[in-house]
């Protein structure tokens, strides 16, 4: 087993603040002022902001080279999304040779919804929906593919958690559009499952775009401690 090194604990934490909000977008970030917040050492923390610029959680200004937390336009969200029909579609494509190990671990993922919706919990049913598309682009049994679709989605879930949604979660729809889509994919019928992925992410897309024009428009960052279901 890789033992869990102090520049992981770091990483670890240092992502969860980005992602839950605690570090907004613009937000600057110091090499020093991180190390010492955290209880590390400068080049540990060094190396730290070395791997959220590479997952684009990240970005250096263009003009002060400070390092600040990753601010999406409209624009990069719609190129995400762009890319996540391209890579999820190739993993929808992949089922076809899907192996009884690949196969079993996307329907985890529905029992992990079923058991998150049971409990009624938001955070593991957004987890498993996650884990959902990130074994969906599995499929496709590339490396270099799967790590781009966890750069996106790293970025998207930035942008999720601090723009509403005006669209009600329906977390019992939610898992039965996933039972759907794997069942689909899993029975041979790819292409049907491919459409209503496709159906999915444009719905998403479109819910995400929403909540940063009204972000916009109010003129400040709203926080919000999950993303909608449908938002992913």
């Amino acid at each position: 087993m890789r033992r869990e090194t102090v520049a992981d604990q770091g990483l670890s934490i240092l992502r969860s603040r980005i992602l839950d909000g605690d570090l907004r977008p613009g937000d600057a970030v110091t090499e020093e002022a991180m190390a010492r917040d955290i209880g590390v050492s400068r080049p540990t923390m060094r190396e730290v902001l070395t791997i959220l610029v590479g997952e684009g959680l990240l970005t250096r200004h263009p003009s002060t080279r400070i390092l600040q937390v990753t601010t999406l336009t409209s624009a990069e969200v719609t190129e995400i999304y762009a890319a996540r029909r391209i890579l999820e579609s190739a993993g929808v494509d992949g089922a076809r040779q899907a192996t009884a190990e690949e196969r079993g671990r996307l329907e985890d993922t529905i029992r992990e919804m079923e058991a998150a919706v049971a409990d009624n919990d938001l955070y593991a049913l957004v987890q498993a929906d996650s884990r959902c598309h990130a074994e969906t682009v599995a499929l496709t049994r590339s490396r270099h593919l799967c790590a781009l679709h966890d750069q996106l989605m790293a970025k998207l879930n930035l942008t999720l958690s601090q723009v509403e949604s005006d669209q009600p979660s329906d977390n019992a729809e939610l898992l039965r559009l996933h039972r759907e889509y794997v069942e689909l994919m899993l029975g041979g019928d790819t292409e049907a499952a491919k459409t209503q992925l496709l159906l999915r992410l444009d719905a998403a897309e479109k819910d995400v775009l929403e909540g940063l024009r009204r972000q916009e428009t109010a003129g400040k960052t709203q926080r919000r401690t999950l993303p909608s279901a449908r938002a992913l």
